[in-house]
């Protein structure tokens, strides 16, 4: 197939959505399909044209001078080099993977091509808490001819755009079982930023957005501690500063500082030396979708603790894969980080088992292969009905 992706997330960016589209589009292209990709951004640039693991990325940049007309600047933008492309080039299929401003973007191409839509974004669940959200929802996205949740939660959610129950599916977000795996090295990283590769170490991979509960770790840590001294803590992820301000705070006051990293942002190909000198992997979000952090985690054989929300069940099998904890509850967090830390049979048998899981059921060209199938459902819908 003829592939065209269009996203305002993706490489260099680092980021769940990022990640997703990069390897998602090149296990798409590992599998035998051609892939353009388009990826628009606010900001000063020249656009250009760059091949990237198979795939032809169009960078586009909209100057966003005036806040108030930036995304109308966009979308003339994106929607400008999206015709241009389906008239100069065949596209079987056109996805778009964020919720605005892409939204409006490919409303105008609804008669011309079949359009999925992969629903990332928590912040989709907070707009269907409200009625004026679940009417934008409405109003957004239900040109859509299919949806992809990457958890069930938010397949069940896109109900709400309109798109017929049969045409929302539920595909999980991937991983690179090759890039990601156990025995990695872990190079440098413990002189680089002052680990002792000889104690235990938490990573908690994750953005310090506030969903992402990193608080309810932070506030574990004294807890941990009070039972295992000397445990070290990898909080990989940027952003928020003021959240990292708050937690460093935190630490400050109870004595704990030393031993807690907060490495801001790191890109994906760094990951797996981090996961490497880990020993325990923590998810404590408040709100996810598949975490694709926690399916790297996985593979490289890591046992999970993970909060019982959004996809993060769905990829932790309690007591086989890893611990499950109510969301909010750093004393869960706790108890399960202590009992891994003090089981070495049990660390490695939920590794094992984590490691077998993501092989059999995660790998990107497994759900590349699902999302083709999607693909192929709403081309045949648009042969028999002859088009909208």
């Amino acid at each position: 197939m003829e592939i065209l992706f269009l996203t305002s997330d993706f490489l260099p960016n680092v980021g769940g959505m990022a990640t997703h589209t990069h390897e998602l589009a090149r296990a798409h292209v590992r599998n035998g399909h051609t892939v353009r990709l388009v990826h628009a951004v606010f900001g000063n640039g020249e656009a250009h044209i760059e091949m990237l693991d198979g795939i032809t990325v169009y960078r586009l940049f909209v100057p966003s001078a005036t806040p108030r007309l930036k995304h109308v600047a966009y979308v003339r933008t994106v929607r400008a080099v999206i015709r241009h492309l389906l008239e100069s080039e065949r596209a079987d299929i056109l996805h778009w993977h964020d919720l605005t401003p892409n939204c409006w973007t490919t409303r105008a191409f609804r008669r011309r091509v079949p359009l999925v839509w992969t629903n990332h974004t928590s912040n989709y669940l907070e707009m269907c808490e409200t009625r004026m959200g679940r009417l934008k929802i409405r109003t957004w996205l239900g040109h859509a001819d299919a949806v992809i949740g990457p958890s069930r939660e938010l397949a069940e959610k896109s109900l709400l755009t309109g798109v017929r129950a049969d045409r929302i599916y539920a595909i999980p977000n991937g991983v690179d079982t090759d890039k990601f795996r156990p025995g990695m090295s872990f190079g440098v990283i413990d002189k680089d930023y002052g680990i002792d590769a000889t104690r235990p170490s938490v990573i908690c991979p994750r953005r310090l957005e506030p969903k992402n509960g990193v608080e309810y770790l932070i506030r574990a840590i004294p807890l941990i501690r009070a039972c295992i001294p000397g445990v070290q803590f990898l909080i990989v992820g940027g952003g928020f500063p003021e959240e990292r301000a708050r937690f460093e705070e935190f630490l400050r006051e109870k004595g704990e500082a030393e031993g807690v990293v907060f490495t801001g942002n790191v890109p994906n190909t760094a990951m797996p030396s981090f996961y490497a000198l880990a020993s325990v992997s923590v998810l404590p979000s408040v709100m996810e979708a598949t975490s694709i952090s926690g399916l790297e985690s996985m593979a490289c054989g890591l046992p999970l603790v993970g909060t019982k929300v959004g996809g993060i069940p769905e990829i932790v099998e309690d007591g086989v894969t890893g611990i499950l904890v109510e969301p909010r509850d750093s004393t869960g967090i706790a108890e399960a980080v202590v009992r891994l830390l003090r089981d070495d049979g049990l660390r490695e048998t939920m590794g094992i088992a984590g490691r077998k899981r993501a092989e059999r059921e995660f790998s990107w060209v497994e759900i590349a292969r699902r999302t083709a199938d999607v693909y192929r459902t709403v081309m045949e819908d648009r042969v028999r009905r002859g088009g909208r």
